[in-house]
Order: C-alpha cells, then sequence, then structure tokens
C-alpha cells in the first residue's frame, strides 16, 4: 500500500498541525505530562539507578578480564577471554528470558524485577570481591557475569510489561521516551564513572558500586502496586501452554518476526564487533579505559538524543524508518576497522545510539499498539530470545577470530553482517508499511491494516 504522507509527525496532532497551533516546546511541554503519575515516577528513579550500574559495567567488566588474562603473548589482555565472559553474560537470555516472559504475564511484573536486579547485584557483587582480592581468573568472572545476565534475562520482559499498565496508551510513547532517556542518561554519566573509576582504582571498585547501585534499585519497585493481571488467577494454564501462546503472536506477524530475525544478526555483528573488539582496540591504539570510556558515553549521548526525538515525534511507519535507522549500527565497527581515529568513532558512536534508541521507542510503542496486553510481555520475551540469539555466538567467534585474522578483518565484516541483514529485512512489504495508527486488533487486523493478505515470509519489493 503506497503512503504518501509524510513519515513525520508530532506525537499529537500532526506535525503541520503542531506547526499551525503549538510549538515543539509546548509539545515537549504535554509530553512530560505523564511524570504526573507517582507509580510511573518510581520507574524513572529505578532506572536511574539500575542503568547506571549498567553504564558503569560497559567499562570495568571488560577491562577486569583484560586485567587477569595479560601475559607475554597477550601484553593489553586476551580479546578471546573478553569473548567467553560477555558470552556468557549473554547466554541466560536463551534460557531464562522466555521464563521470565511468562513470570511477568503471571504474577507481579514488579516482583520478578527486583529478583532480577539480586541476580545482577549478586553477580556484579561477585566479580567486585575477586578482584578486590586478587582471585579473579577468567573462568569465575564467566561465573560471576552468568549470574549478571540470568538478571538481564528476566528483567527485560518484565520491565517492558510494567509501564503499559502504568500509564494510559496516548501516553505510552511519551512515557516509553521518558524511560528510556533515564536509561541513556545514566549509561552515558556510568560509563564515564566507570572510565574514571577503573582508572584511578580498578574495575573491583567499579563492580562493587555496581552492586550496591542494583540493590538500591529494588526500593522503589517495593511502592509499585500493579497487581497481577486478572486472567492468571481465573485461570492458570502450564507454562508451555503460555509459551504457545506468545509464539502464536510472534509468528502470525510478519512485520514482526522479519525484524526480530534481522536483530539477531544485527546483534550479533554490534557484540562482536564492537563490544567485545572494541575495548581491546581503545587499548592497543585510543589511550586504554578513558578512550573506551569516551566512546561509551558518546553512544549514551545519541541514546539521550534519540529520546528527545521520540518525546517529540513519532512516524506513521514505524518500521519503515525504523529499519532505515538500523543501519547506523555498522557505522562505529567499520570507522574502528579503518584505523579511525577516537572523535570519528565517538561521532559515529553519536549517531548510532540515536538510531538504536529511536528504534526502540518506536518498536515499544507499536508492540503496545499491535499485541494484547496480557500477552504482552510473553511477546517481549520472544522479542529478547530471538533478537539476542546469535549474540553469545557473535560474542564468542570475536575475540579467536580476531586473533586469528586481525581485528579490522572482524571488524569489517560485523559491519557486512549488519548491513546484509538490514537490507533484508528492508525487502519485506510488511515491514515497510506497518503503520502506527492501524486499530488495534488480530494478527490477521494487522495484515489488512497494511492493505495485504497475511504473508509467510518476506515479500517482493
Amino acid at each position: 500500500m503506497s503512503n504518501t504522507a509524510p513519515d513525520f509527525e508530532a506525537e499529537s496532532p500532526s506535525i503541520d498541525q503542531v506547526a499551525e497551533s503549538q510549538s515543539l516546546k509546548e509539545t515537549f511541554g504535554e509530553s512530560l505530562t505523564v511524570l504526573r503519575i507517582s507509580q510511573f515516577r518510581l520507574v524513572l528513579l529505578e532506572r536511574l539507578l539500575s542503568t547506571s550500574a549498567t553504564g558503569i559495567s560497559s567499562v570495568a567488566l571488560s577491562f577486569a578480564v583484560l586485567a587477569v588474562t595479560k601475559s607475554v603473548k597477550h601484553p593489553d589482555g586476551n580479546a578471546a577471554a573478553v569473548s567467553f565472559v560477555l558470552a556468557a553474560q549473554l547466554a541466560p537470555m536463551l534460557v531464562f528470558t522466555l521464563v521470565g516472559g511468562v513470570l511477568a504475564d503471571r504474577f507481579r511484573p514488579q516482583r520478578v524485577m527486583m529478583a532480577a536486579n539480586f541476580s545482577a547485584a549478586a553477580g556484579e557483587g561477585l566479580a567486585g570481591v575477586l578482584m578486590l582480592t586478587h582471585s579473579a581468573h577468567t573462568w569465575n568472572l564467566l561465573m560471576a557475569a552468568l549470574l549478571m545476565g540470568t538478571g538481564g534475562a528476566l528483567f527485560y520482559p518484565s520491565s517492558q510489561s510494567l509501564i503499559p499498565r502504568l500509564v494510559p496508551e496516548d501516553r505510552m510513547q511519551a512515557a516509553s521516551s521518558l524511560s528510556r532517556l533515564a536509561q541513556s542518561s545514566m549509561l552515558m554519566l556510568g560509563a564515564a564513572v566507570g572510565g574514571i573509576l577503573v582508572t584511578a582504582f580498578g574495575p573491583g571498585e567499579a563492580m562493587g558500586l555496581d552492586a550496591v547501585l542494583l540493590l538500591l534499585g529494588t526500593a522503589p519497585l517495593v511502592r509499585i502496586t500493579v497487581p497481577a493481571l486478572v486472567r492468571a488467577a481465573e485461570k492458570a494454564p502450564g507454562m508451555m501452554h503460555e509459551l504457545r501462546e506468545g509464539w502464536a503472536e510472534v509468528r502470525s506477524r510478519t512485520w514482526l518476526w522479519a525484524v526480530i530475525a534481522c536483530y539477531a544478526a544485527v546483534l550479533a555483528g554490534w557484540f562482536g564487533g564492537f563490544t567485545v573488539l572494541g575495548p581491546e582496540v581503545a587499548k592497543a591504539r585510543l589511550g586504554g579505559a578513558g578512550a573506551w570510556a569516551t566512546i561509551i558515553s558518546c553512544d549514551g549521548l545519541g541514546i539521550l538524543l534519540g529520546g528527545i526525538a521520540g518525546l517529540m515525534y513519532q512516524v506513521k511507519r514505524p518500521m519503515f524508518v525504523g529499519t532505515i535507522l538500523t543501519f547506523a549500527f555498522a557505522l562505529p565497527p567499520v570507522v574502528m576497522g579503518l584505523g579511525g581515529p577516537l572523535w570519528a568513532i565517538s561521532a559515529v558512536s553519536v549517531l548510532a545510539g540515536f538510531s538504536g534508541e529511536y528504534f526502540m521507542i518506536l518498536w515499544t510503542v507499536a508492540l503496545t499498539r499491535h499485541i494484547p496486553q496480557d500477552k504482552l510481555a510473553r511477546v517481549y520475551s520472544y522479542d529478547a530470545l530471538g533478537s539476542l540469539s546469535a549474540s553469545p555466538l557473535g560474542s564468542l567467534v570475536a575475540g579467536p577470530a580476531s586473533n586469528a585474522f586481525g581485528t579490522r578483518a572482524v571488524q569489517l565484516g560485523a559491519g557486512a553482517v549488519i548491513v546484509g541483514a538490514t537490507g533484508l529485512t528492508f525487502m519485506s512489504s510488511q515491514v515497510r508499511n506497518l503503520r502506527a495508527d492501524a486499530p488495534v486488533g488480530p494478527a490477521t487486523a494487522d495484515a489488512g491494516a497494511l492493505g495485504e493478505e497475511p504473508a509467510p515470509g518476506f515479500a517482493p519489493v
């Protein structure tokens, strides 16, 4: 179905109407009215605390592994060991994410989030103690990373399903944008603090602070009073039945599973080419932990800017715009692989952060609009499982491949994977034509809103 209208519009009303009736400042002010909801403010406080820990950990964990794997052969640390530890942090997604989705739809999501924070805090605390007592090795840091990853696997579907139960539908884009703004600002600040702590004191102290922040983040969740869904009280089917229900929602929508499949490849390339090899490049030729913290902070700055854009604008065809933005994920590993200077890597990291954040806002609103609320957490769990399914493989392969073929070749290859997967996804007409203003309905209604029959696979251009 063709669409000749402009893709971008202000959240409500359209951007042309905004130009005539109110300023963008007024639109921004209207978006902030969601802060009047007290329980939503509690969610924001939790995000501020826990995401600051994530930002610190993004620097501290990699440099902890590099510190304990220094040798004559690897004077800057072993990139392969970083691969194994970061893959261990991602691996629980393959086991616990679906369980987390069922638990969030069956019980109070804020309680599942608390358990997730406790698990992640245990992992961060263990890694901190190991480093501070000089007893850290790759194998026990790997065990700590498994605890961190288990917390993340349980946390994601619960956190994504909580906000739609706290705010009305017409405030969802504002709520999603503010929530992600809280995360991006603290991710940027946390990465900067992490770089300072690692440089001045060491990764052990940094990860100890992570554990404290995660524990503090559970306190606001105690005050959130969202009950379990009524459906869970009336009928409690087995876990496999509930998982099949969630899978039915995913496979019946081509735009949904196509984007999830795309991000499996994109994030594999990103984690391998950027997250695993980035610290090694920073240590070898850019100046060390401070340079890597700068790059992560620039990614966080881009995320912050994407969140601000999400407060003020939405798009009529969210996956059309979101897929185009996804191409930007290829830039940081490619610029690194080409030997770019710190300022160039930082600049493209801002662009990648902006693109990823704005896509996630569009994605969150699209799922909230098109998926029944009592199945939303399970769909998010399949989203997380599918999107991250290849990330451990990307992380595992990147380090050994870098040792065998060179960092440049692996990072350029990662960029090629990202571009190729994104281009294939853009071929789907459902991805290009999904509309944000389509009425909520069953899966077949989504296809009808697109002006086409439900398709089992990619449609040609």
